[in-house]
């Protein structure tokens, strides 16, 4: 707007112009004030318009960084009412994410893609290669009609398996910053490696031991417990094991896969119970998720856990002979900058009218960053299933190196993994189980057939992760 002097101004201007047009000098003076008067125009018309627009931005600006704070507090767990939950095996990779603008419906998508090629050699029975699309997951995640329900659905495709298959479906609800209810099918809380996603292990594969003694996917109801320095999980499903042996003149256990079952299952469990403890001595829960020990972090971080796992089933088909399992395990994790150090011990007990055995197993793990992206890493298992048939291996006896090159930390890296098993690997329909082409080892000829030595493999694996 412009002021009432300087229309004034003009008009005094415009008269003077006009009674002294002869004079050069003057003139050229009028011309430089029309010239001033001019620019203080424009300015004062460019400074309405730039306060509108200022306003404007800063309207923009704020509403930005109100849906960047909501939507970092939904990825670090604040968002639920400061609950945290699922820390094992929440994906820290950004993924594609819509948010209504009341804020009561998230909807989180991750898409996990495992290119593999493996080379494996054995003694008895020579080589074995080839490509594999070890896992392709659609893992989503987020609330519905407030952040106090959330939910999990996680649909996959994994080698050798049917072509589309239910892994994880459950609702919870925030009962307060600290607990949570949850119910649905999910992983009951055992074995720590089960726990962490596969998309942020250290090894392309969790275990040949988490493998043989972990607790799957099954159906229950679950309460959750987390502080900043404690987690208790506790939960009843409709069963815990996915492999276990059937010895061969011992006791009898073999439930199969507990993955999507009807509740009228021919399992015949009569009950199964999971239980958890977690103490974070140092650091956060997010270094805990996985075992790189990135330079860039802070201090170091360290957890202690035990757990422990059973169930009973039912003196019917498939189980005539009455049995019941229990497992126990615990397991510390120690990172410092460049350098990390797992290790775990884990015992079953399987029992039955037919006898009994006793199962245990033990692993160490170590690795190293070479570079920013560069990390090393061995790793050292050793088991026995109990059996004590002619016609299985019971030990496992097996030395694992890797290389991993990262080139968006787990969104995208590439790994090269080898093994070597000191002694011969069986299949699970013979007692042993430690045999698992999911990780690279295949079983080799039973005794008193075949006399395996030893096996080894290489593998090659590229993941994606958005």
């Amino acid at each position: 707007m412009i002021h009432l002097p300087m229309i004034h101004l003009a008009t005094v201007l415009a008269g003077f112009s006009v009674g002294l047009g002869g004079d050069g000098g003057v003139q050229d003076e009028i011309d430089a004030l029309r010239a001033d008067l001019r620019e203080f125009q424009r300015s004062q018309s460019q400074g309405t318009l730039d306060a509108e627009r200022a306003a404007e931005i800063r309207a923009i600006v704020k509403d930005a960084l109100s849906d960047a704070g909501t939507r970092t507090s939904m990825q670090d767990g604040r968002g639920q009412q400061g609950f945290q939950g699922d820390n094992f095996y929440r994906l820290d990779a950004s993924g594609t994410e819509i948010n209504s603008a009341d804020g009561n419906f998230r909807y989180h998508l991750n898409i996990l893609m495992q290119l593999r090629f493996t080379w494996n050699h054995r003694e008895d029975l020579g080589d074995t290669m080839g490509f594999e699309n070890r896992r392709v997951r659609f893992i989503m995640d987020g609330h519905a009609f407030g952040k106090e329900w959330r939910y999990a659905l996680q649909v996959a495709q994994s080698a050798g398996a049917s072509p589309v298959y239910l892994e994880e479906a459950w609702v919870g609800r925030v009962l307060s910053p600290q607990l949570q209810l949850k119910v649905g099918q999910f992983r009951p809380t055992f074995t720590r490696e089960e726990l962490m996603s596969a998309a942020s292990t250290l090894f392309m594969e969790h275990s040949a031991i988490n493998n043989y003694f972990r607790a799957g996917w099954s159906r229950g109801i679950a309460l959750e417990w987390e502080t900043d320095q404690f987690m208790w999980r506790s939960g009843v499903f409709d069963g815990i094991t996915v492999r276990s042996p059937t010895t061969p003149g011992g006791a009898g256990w073999n439930t199969g896969n507990t993955n999507n079952l009807p509740w009228d299952n021919p399992l015949a469990i009569d009950w199964a119970i999971a239980s958890r403890f977690d103490w974070k001595f140092a650091g956060t829960w997010k270094e805990l998720r996985d075992y790189t020990p990135w330079l860039d972090m802070k201090g170091q971080a360290t957890n202690l856990g035990v757990a422990v796992d059973a169930e009973q089933a039912s003196p019917s088909a498939p189980f005539p002979s009455d049995p019941w399992m229990i497992e126990v395990t615990a397991d510390l994790l120690h990172k410092h900058q460049g350098w990390s150090l797992f290790a775990l011990g884990v015992f079953r007990r399987v029992q039955s009218d037919l006898g009994q055995s006793n199962e245990w197993g033990a692993l160490v793990q170590a690795s190293t960053m070479l570079a920013e992206k560069l990390e090393t890493g061995v790793r050292y298992s050793v088991a026995n299933t109990g059996a004590s048939s002619d016609l299985s291996y019971p030990m496992l006896n097996l030395l694992e190196l890797n290389l991993s090159y990262y080139f968006h930390k787990h969104s995208m890296k590439v790994q090269l993994d080898m093994g070597y098993s000191f002694d011969g690997l069986s299949a699970n329909k013979f007692g042993n189980g430690f045999a698992n082409p999911n990780a690279n080892l295949l079983p080799d000829v039973q005794p008193p057939t075949g006399d395996a030595s030893g096996q080894m493999y290489v593998a090659v694996q590229y993941q994606v992760l958005f």
